[in-house]
């Protein structure tokens, strides 16, 4: 797993691409989110059987990983498309995570983040 940082894709039009999760799992790479604040997860949900599963992480030592949200409700979704997950807030990482699916294992998700401001 590396671990990326996110100020080099601050403020810019180009987003950081996660390599597509085919099963679940977490992202292979990390946003070190020091010096940024605000991030966009666009992902994109394909073949889709029932449901897919998914949230944000973070961390604030890139080992123990907590949901996002606040309310610590993961997002499921039932049908292929392109979503999106708003994170407004200061943590040290962030990863995705492809939660679990339901209804056969064909489904994959494309991730990309949009870095916001610095803090």
């Amino acid at each position: 797993m590396a671990t990326i940082k996110a100020h080099k894709y601050r403020d810019s039009e180009r987003p950081y691409t996660f390599t597509q999760l085919t099963a679940p799992g977490v992202t292979s790479d990390v946003l070190d989110m020091s010096g940024c604040k605000d991030v966009v997860f666009q992902y994109t949900i394909a073949a889709i059987n029932t449901n897919v599963v998914v949230r944000l992480e973070g961390s604030n030592d890139n080992s123990s990983w907590f949901n996002l949200d606040f309310d610590d409700v993961d997002i499921t979704q039932t049908a292929d498309g392109t979503y999106g997950i708003q994170y407004e807030g200061r943590v040290g990482f962030i990863r995705f995570r492809f939660v679990s699916e339901t209804g056969g294992t064909d489904a994959t998700v494309d991730v990309i983040a949009y870095i916001g401001r610095a803090h």
